[in-house]
């Protein structure tokens, strides 16, 4: 966990994006589009794109951590950058970073940043399909997507922040919690999202790989949306959620594969399908959540990591990222965040906190003692801007707790109008913050991918529960 930053001005408006670069914005011209080569007026440079997207990355690196592992980040560079290579490319140094996420999901940021999660990759099989999902969004960004969303804003006179152009693609990665504050977001249209598919599978064929494999992820993301549907009836609230239907861009892919396979294939033909050497690259992966970095588990959200835990309020929604914790009522017009400080007294963070949001205090800073740890709690307002022209009055009821060398920021905030509805919710879930000492929670650890051959037919419950020695660990799928 790291610093907190006027994190409930950071958390709702997602404003990265410094003064100075959107005011540098004034002007715009007619330009080509790398990718299409077409001429469009564009209010947005690529060297603006290239600061956008480094200001923006290392918000995303910081709130969702990069999976600890060299060999697949080196992987899914050295496959990214093959495949870049292979893109029309106005000046973009392209990087590419593996999430440590169990959402099936990948994104991009203007200015040449990629990113897949670990949850993505345990539903790829193999190399050629990695290639399409990763020309895709190299796709985003050499037709300059973003560039575009926000020029036709501008232009629509809708007056949106390039922030909000950066985070469109970020927003339904974040998870469930709906503040109910959300600011005016722009979005990637279905035609931009047809135009990098298109811009995938040619990418990735010129660069040797069988892009029809592409097809065969959007069908295996078809049969995950169905299956959570059945479950739960929601929907994937990831890549599906701004995407065109996988089912439709199954028929798609296939249909641009064979063209540009006829058109494009190098003399060596196309390849990357071969499933072993890919399964290999995945063994010991970790799946799904990984609890050692956080789980709820019988109302309380533990940190074996960390050894704490604090209550969430019954009902409630919680999304856990790398340095922040949120939780909100299915209602949405309130929430509530957990980070960390390191450094400094609880008195010191509280002060900090007032100076750095402009907050206006409500009830002064008290000295009080939680399970045995020394804290501070005070109760703030700030007049919010709303993204329209316009200001949310918030009430924000804050803890900081002192636990080993860290501070534990806990905030919590509603419109001023609704904050006695919830004020209670807050004092309980943050005043029920104690050290973790359960041995089995200390003790949990993640699911992680072990690849095997199957060495023979039979039913798939029957092969995970075999021995090790008879089920061939150590060996790869076919």
């Amino acid at each position: 966990m790291g610093t907190v930053m006027s994190r409930v001005r950071a958390v709702i408006g997602m404003r990265v994006i410094s003064l100075a670069l959107v005011a540098s914005v004034a002007v715009g011209g007619c330009v080509t589009n790398p990718a299409t080569g077409k001429k469009e007026f564009s209010l947005m440079s690529v060297q603006q794109e290239i600061e956008l997207g480094a200001q923006a990355d290392a918000q995303i690196v910081a709130e969702f951590g990069l999976y600890n592992d060299p060999a697949i980040a080196g992987y899914v560079t050295g496959l990214g950058a093959r495949v870049a290579a292979k893109a029309e490319n106005p000046g973009y140094a392209f990087t590419f970073r593996v999430l440590d996420s169990p959402v099936i999901n990948a994104f991009a940021l203007p200015g040449g940043y990629v990113y897949v999660t670990r949850g993505l990759l345990a539903h790829l099989d193999n190399d050629a399909q990695l290639a399409v999902v990763l020309g895709h969004e190299v796709g985003h960004i050499t037709a300059r997507h973003s560039a575009r969303a926000y020029t036709s804003a501008q232009l629509a006179n809708i007056g949106v922040g390039l922030g909000s152009v950066l985070f469109e693609e970020v927003r339904p990665f974040l998870g469930a919690v709906q503040t109910g504050l959300q600011l005016l977001f722009l979005k990637f249209s279905r035609a931009n999202e047809t135009e990098s598919d298109d811009l995938g599978v040619k990418y990735a064929t010129r660069a040797g790989f069988d892009a029809k494999e592409g097809a065969e992820f959007f069908r295996s993301l078809e049969r995950i949306q169905t299956e959570a549907e059945m479950k739960n009836g929601g929907k994937l609230p990831s890549w599906a959620s701004t995407h065109p239907d996988p089912g439709d861009r199954e028929v798609t892919v296939t249909q641009l594969a064979a063209t540009y396979a006829a058109q494009l294939a190098p003399t060596g033909g196309l390849g990357g399908v071969n499933p072993a050497e890919y399964n290999a690259r995945l063994e010991n992966l970790v799946y799904g959540p990984d609890p050692r970095q956080g789980f709820v588990e019988s109302g309380y959200f533990n940190h074996p990591q960390l050894r704490f835990r604090f209550a969430v309020p019954q009902g409630w929604g919680l999304a856990n990222f790398a340095t922040l914790v949120q939780f909100a009522p299915e209602a949405g017009d309130a929430a509530a965040e957990m980070s960390t400080v390191s450094g400094g007294t609880p008195s010191q963070v509280a002060s900090s906190f007032v100076s750095q949001t402009g907050a206006t205090i409500v009830t002064p800073a008290q000295s009080l003692s939680v399970n045995g740890h020394s804290a501070v709690r005070m109760i703030t307002s700030l007049q919010m801007d709303n993204g329209q022209g316009g200001v949310i009055p918030l009430t924000i009821m804050s803890y900081f707790i002192q636990k080993d060398n860290l501070v534990y920021v806990f905030h919590g905030y509603s419109a001023s109008a609704n904050f006695a509805r919830y004020q209670s919710a807050f004092e309980t879930s943050f005043g029920s913050f104690a050290t973790l000492t359960d041995a089995g929670a200390l003790a949990v650890q993640p699911y992680r991918l072990d690849v095997f051959n199957a060495p023979r037919a039979a039913p798939f419950n029957q092969l995970v529960t075999a021995p090790a020695a008879k089920r061939g660990v150590g060996a790869v799928t076919s």
